[in-house]
């Protein structure tokens, strides 16, 4: 799940044209934490997914439903 996560999260800051730093500006995080995140070396934690979404302006459901259908299909989705 972690690395459909991680290309849903590339994917729709890179749609929403945010860069990571702008992204790390929303949440209060560092620019190194968006980048560990979305290079897959660091997890995003449960508790995080509220706040990244919001930061993005997506429900979880959204965000996911906008991963490759490869990747949904292995969550289920």
């Amino acid at each position: 799940m972690q690395a459909a996560l991680i290309k849903a999260i590339r994917a729709e800051r890179a749609r929403v044209g945010l860069t990571q730093v702008e992204l790390a500006e929303r949440l209060g995080w560092s620019r190194q934490t968006v980048n560990k995140i979305e290079a897959g070396e660091r997890m995003v934690l449960a508790h995080e997914l509220v706040d990244l979404c919001a930061a993005l302006d997506v429900t979880f459901a959204e965000l996911m439903v906008k991963a490759d259908q490869r990747d949904r299909r292995i969550l289920g989705l």
